[in-house]
């Protein structure tokens, strides 16, 4: 249903002031191109009207019969000028139009990378909620699809219309000056074709629907196939899954048929009517030459190129408003995007956090997503250089926790502090540059081993990358991969093992110096020898520095300080592990349930 939601977005209104207001109003930075562009077209034009009009010219000079003059020259002279100005005439509009085409494509392609940097920077700022809601597929399809669109409309669209029209109505200017009755007769045949663009535009409509939704359907098909490939070969679905996606791909063949039956039908009528226009004009004109009435067989010819030439705006005029129309509804989405405000702000007179020793405060923190409240009334302190583990089940509120800390989400009620600061006082970029975080979902990017653990500090040297990698017991692995810190590791780290990306992100954090690290479930993926590793290190490694950690592993938190265990949104227990245990309370129940689970896991 979604991405049926998403094809019928992209058909509208064919004109929307409030977005053509905008629209032009980011290419007014490059009128002057824009009217250099328009010049063009207009030279171009004037130049391809006069080569008929000098062709006919130089069949009348010809004429045996009644040979013409051209500028009171005549004969060979005469032959001379013509073909000076239609080479002249040619050189001009091959000018002027290579002109347009660079001036429009120059605009068009400023615009997109205006509106992609513009978007990317806006999405900067916007709430981790926004992304999460909305989905990266539907941001990416305004920053790529519809940028791309509305690059259409100013290369081709807008300076598109501008040529047709101009080109049509010189040539209805032209016609009507050569001779008034052949133009009315060529308009006669306009009535029955009118009436098929206009039907054929309906039509077209409902195709290009029909096409978006159908081939949406087979990449969502694609994608989630691919995706989930695993399962779909242990559960032998194969079979099922190709007669699924055949199902798919005929609904997308249909609806492509349709598409070429309606441009089968659109073409072949503007070549009926010009076909007809030229029979009637040819048998007329030719009637009106036999009668001696002062019409020239150049003239003639003239109407006849011309009316060649007029057919031609008018279907390209019906294609291009399917271009009007996309850009439209594109511009809307891409404005709708700008138009989010970001949820989560530096306040008027936000201060820089200075450095910090690393106390942290819950103060009756109340906080939810949506309407749903998530945390009641969390109060707890953190000594500078204590490290302290969040536990408890599923949805307690352990991560919610975090993302306050960092300020991803503001607090409903209460508040909370670093060093005294409320991290609602003080700017983003100075609170988040004082924290080492390390998600369960650990995001590498597409580069080399050396640029994603310096990611975090892009000045850090070559020897501070290597003794941050081997702080965390990472150096030898990475010594073994081809390259060695050289070594890409793919989009998501793609070619690292789960232990390995870990271990990454471990020292990325760390060459960062944070004063405050959180680890969301870090070890929570990674093998028994490799969390044992990662727990050697952390001994050291979190020396002076205050730690959040979030585990589902509760072997992993016998050496923090202090254990908060939190249940349903509120800290029900906290204490050491060996206290806790002693107690036999939610903890113990935690911890025994897990240990049992690991022995029958054992077992098998």
């Amino acid at each position: 249903m979604h991405m049926r939601g998403e094809a019928d977005d992209l058909l509208g209104k064919a004109y929307d002031s409030r977005v053509a207001r905008r629209l032009l109003s980011r290419a007014l930075p490059y009128r002057h191109r824009l009217l250099l562009a328009t010049c063009c077209v207009l030279i171009s034009a004037g130049a391809d009207l006069a080569l008929p009009y000098l062709f006919g010219l130089g069949l009348d000079v010809v004429n045996p019969t009644a040979p013409r003059t051209v500028a009171g020259r005549s004969g060979v002279a005469a032959l001379n000028l013509l073909m000076v100005l239609f080479v002249l005439a040619i050189a001009v509009r091959f000018l002027a139009y290579y002109g347009q085409l660079y001036l429009t494509s120059w605009v068009g392609q400023r615009l997109v990378f205006d509106l992609r940097s513009r978007l990317f920077a806006h999405l900067q700022r916007l709430s981790i909620r926004y992304i999460d809601k909305r989905g990266v597929g539907s941001i990416m399809s305004r920053i790529q699809n519809d940028v791309s669109v509305i690059n259409e409309l100013f290369t081709d669209g807008l300076i598109g219309i501008l040529t047709d029209f101009v080109v049509l109505f010189g040539i209805v200017a032209v016609m009507l000056a050569t001779n008034w009755r052949l133009a009315l007769l060529t308009f006669a045949v306009m009535p029955p074709l009118v009436v098929t663009v206009v039907w054929w535009r309906r039509q077209a409509i409902a195709a290009y629907r029909a096409t978006r939704v159908a081939i949406a359907k087979v990449n969502a098909n694609l994608a989630e196939s691919f995706a989930g490939m695993r399962v779909v070969q242990a559960f032998t679905r194969e079979v099922r899954n190709m007669a699924r996606f055949r199902e798919i791909n005929r609904e997308n063949l249909d609806a492509s048929l349709w598409t070429a039956r309606l441009s089968a039908i659109l073409f072949p009528a503007v070549q009926l009517a010009q076909a007809l226009a030229t029979a009637l004009v040819l048998y007329v004109g030719g009637r009106i030459l036999l009668g001696g009435a002062g019409f020239t067989i150049g003239e003639l010819f003239t109407f006849v190129a011309y009316i060649s030439r007029f057919y031609e705006p008018i279907s390209d005029l019906s294609q291009r408003y399917n271009v009007m129309q996309a850009a439209m509804v594109a511009g809307e989405r891409i404005f709708d995007l700008e138009d989010v405000a970001p949820e989560i702000e530096d306040a008027p007179g936000a201060v820089t956090l200075p450095p910090v020793r690393g106390a942290v405060d819950y103060d009756h923190v109340v906080f939810g997503y949506e309407r749903t409240p998530v945390l009641h009334g969390i109060d707890l302190h953190i000594a500078p250089g204590e490290s302290v583990a969040l536990v408890g089940e599923t949805g307690a509120g352990k991560s919610s926790m975090i993302n306050l800390l960092a300020r991803f989400y503001d607090v409903w009620e209460g508040s909370v502090r670093i060093d005294g600061y409320d991290v609602r006082d003080v700017t983003q970029h100075s609170l988040r540059s004082q924290l080492g975080i390390v998600l369960q979902d650990t995001f590498l990017f597409d580069d080399t081993v050396r640029e994603n653990i310096a990611y975090g500090r892009s000045d850090a040297t070559d020897e501070e990358i290597e003794a941050a990698a081997r702080a965390v017991g990472a150096h030898d692995f990475i010594m073994r991969l081809p390259l060695g810190y050289d070594t890409p590791v793919h989009e998501r780290g793609a070619t690292l093992s789960v232990g390995q990306r870990q271990l990454l992100a471990f020292a990325r954090a760390l060459l960062a110096d944070p004063r405050i690290i959180i680890l969301d479930e870090a070890t929570s993926s990674v093998d028994t020898t490799t969390e044992r590793q990662i727990q050697e290190a952390l001994r050291t490694l979190l020396q002076g520095r205050t730690a959040i950690i979030i585990a589902h592993r509760l072997s992993t938190v016998k050496q923090v300080s202090r254990v908060v265990v939190l249940d349903q949104g509120r800290i029900v227990e906290m204490g050491s592990h060996a206290e806790l245990l002693k107690r036999r309370g939610a903890y113990y129940q935690l911890y025994t349930m897990q240990f049992r689970s690991q022995e029958l896991h054992a077992a098998d």
